[in-house]
């Protein structure tokens, strides 16, 4: 997957997520985004992880990387820039292809407007990309040894899931555990599923229903 690929999935999420930052979401004071970790899969965005501490954050890659099986993981936060304001991306694919991309904030009045995002050159901090480098290393979860809790119905006989089933399970039980992880620092997991069943099948093995993004 090409880090142009990337970048236009994750650069839309995270600019509404500074959006909502900068408003307050409606109801609260505004506040520097958090630093958010984003999963990739199959080419769209299948979870993300925010929380008020960097290293809360960073930590969370390993587990988003092997229980999720991720093409790509990207780091996403504010930063200032010789006294500007922006968002600094950390983009790590599972080929260890790396980049750090800038997008400058611009504020007019109560609206926050974005540049285009840029090649940002040596990154500030090159342990992030030491730690993205070490999650996407690591082996993913085998989800074709997801056993069945029922014994009968649609799936026949079969003691374990079909890998499709097996799947939606794994990422419950990762998003699951990132919440709880994060939780306490007033953190957020958010898991997107691929469909309405998808949803439906990841609230039944656990997933948090605060967590789910769409139906």
């Amino acid at each position: 997957m090409l880090i142009a690929d990337i970048m236009a999935l994750i650069v839309p999420p995270v600019t509404q997520l500074l959006r909502r930052a900068q408003s307050g979401d409606g109801t609260l004071q505004p506040q520097p985004m958090f630093p958010t970790i984003i999963a990739i899969r199959n080419d769209r965005v299948v979870a993300a992880v925010s929380s008020p501490r960097m290293a809360a954050t960073l930590s969370c890659a390993q587990t988003l990387a092997v229980g999720l099986d991720t093409q790509a993981l990207v780091l996403a936060a504010e930063a200032g820039i010789s006294g500007s304001r922006a968002l600094a991306y950390s983009v790590m694919t599972r080929e260890r292809q790396a980049k750090f991309v800038l997008q400058q904030v611009h504020d007019e009045g109560a609206d926050v407007q974005f540049s285009t995002p840029i090649d940002g050159g040596e990154p500030p901090d090159p342990t992030i990309f030491t730690a993205l480098a070490q999650a996407v290393g690591q082996p993913p979860m085998d989800v074709t040894t997801v056993l069945r809790k029922d014994k009968g119905g649609t799936f026949g006989d079969r003691a374990f899931l079909t890998p499709e089933h097996g799947r939606v399970v794994v990422d419950a039980g990762t998003i699951k555990t990132l919440q709880e992880r994060v939780d306490q620092i007033g953190g957020q997991a958010l898991y997107v599923a691929r469909s309405p069943e998808a949803a439906k099948l990841a609230l039944e093995a656990g997933l948090p229903r605060r967590c789910l993004l769409g139906d």
